[in-house]
């Protein structure tokens, strides 16, 4: 072999090495690149599936809140950390596709038994549940749970600056709270004429001897006094006669729902 030949060798065997060095180096590029792009898509995933921002995400999985955004972002050239992808993964599991986006809230069907007048008394105020023919779906209400919840619509305009006309409102009854009725809140009242019974709905004040003010909470300046009731209106309890005292208040208003 010439010398000529023994440096050609050489430097076919320099070569040969040097473009096994280049294809390892792209090699171990190629998995980063792949690993980077599966993890983002995984986020991404993730970010679909709960509806959450990549901060959250990060902030839920116990990260840093830039380490998501960041990454997710472009601002970074680097793959998540094992330690970092395990944290999420912790969290929100390896197939986010089969993550809830959120956890469905039981709703309930409220029956609308009736009609509060507010400002005038509506007669004939409510149904029994069962001839109910219009319902209203609502979420639970942890403050009154397991209490059976009724639905009125709200016609006059006595309190419309918090129930306009068509509005709905949800009540419970106090005899089912074991309570009398507080200062501020929203009450149906009832008022029992010639052996009917009428409702309307106000906001109520407990005054200093006891008795009970009913206040309307209107634009409209014909409704400005409060309905004054006698101590103990709020008594549901039957006197020994059977009946109904002529004032009584009955419901609790928990929640309205209305046009805005």
């Amino acid at each position: 072999m010439s010398i000529y030949d023994h440096g050609k060798e050489h430097f076919l065997s320099d070569t040969a090495d040097l473009c096994m060095c280049e294809n390892a180096h792209m090699s171990k590029q190629n998995i980063q690149d792949e690993l980077r792009d599966r993890q983002k898509a995984w986020i991404e995933r993730i970010k679909q599936a709960t509806g959450k921002s990549y901060t959250e995400i990060a902030r839920e999985s116990g990260c840093a809140a830039s380490t998501v955004y960041r990454f997710m972002g472009g601002q970074s050239d680097h793959c998540l950390s094992a330690a970092t992808e395990a944290k999420i993964k912790a969290r929100f599991g390896d197939n986010p596709e089969k993550i809830d986006a959120a956890i469905p809230v039981p709703m309930s069907a409220i029956p609308v038994v009736g009609i509060v007048q507010a400002g005038l008394w509506q007669a004939e105020y409510a149904r029994p549940f069962a001839m109910a023919d219009e319902f209203v779906s609502v979420g639970p209400d942890p403050r009154y749970a397991g209490l059976q919840r009724s639905a009125f619509k709200v016609l006059g305009d006595s309190m419309n600056l918090l129930y306009p006309p068509g509005t709905t409102v949800i009540a419970v009854s106090f005899y089912d709270l074991g309570r009398g009725p507080k200062t501020g809140e929203k009450v149906i009242v009832v008022r029992k004429v010639d052996g009917y019974e009428e409702a309307t709905i106000k906001e109520i004040e407990i005054l200093a001897d006891g008795r009970v003010a009913l206040w309307p909470r209107s634009t409209n300046p014909e409704y400005s006094q409060a309905l004054i009731l006698p101590v103990n209106s709020f008594s549901d309890d039957f006197p020994d006669n059977g009946c109904h005292p002529e004032y009584r208040i009955v419901g609790l208003v928990t929640q309205s729902i209305k046009l805005e």
